[in-house]
């Protein structure tokens, strides 16, 4: 996934881009927004732009599909696994397997939902999930 925008500032080695956000963009969450609505994120200047320079942004699809696979089938898979540990553990302890159940797959949505909010600190951390720039103009 690529998109266009033009570099505002300068910060160490990372150029800020501030760009219009496409319908794609718009779902991903990773960028950051300005005080105009314009969304900005930062990037290895590894092309040396200049501030004012125009230049192309690319994130990996790769990156895009195994986050959305982290923040969409995980929570449900864990889900559906809790809630069939809880019907399974109520049938052996002959207790009510529908509450347990229920319990279990709220239990295991949480720790979905903590496992998630753990991956996406180490993926900030990580330059593999960062946008590239790839060309500027």
């Amino acid at each position: 996934m690529s998109e266009k925008g033009v570099v505002v500032r300068l910060e160490d080695d990372q150029a800020i881009i501030e760009m219009e956000a496409s319908k794609d963009c718009e779902a991903c969450g990773a960028c950051r927004y300005s005080r105009e609505g314009r969304m900005v994120t930062p990037v290895a200047n590894i092309l040396r732009a200049k501030v004012g320079d125009s230049v192309e942004i690319e994130i990996e699809p790769q990156v895009v599909l195994a986050a959305a696979a982290v923040v969409y089938i995980l929570p449900i898979v864990l889900f559906f696994a809790g809630y069939t540990i809880g019907l399974w553990t109520g049938s052996i302890l002959g207790l009510d397997t529908d509450l347990l159940g229920i319990t279990g797959g709220a239990l295991f949505l949480i720790i979905s939902y903590i496992a998630v909010r753990i991956l996406d600190k180490r993926a900030r951390l990580s330059r593999r999930y960062e946008p590239k720039m790839i060309r500027y103009f």
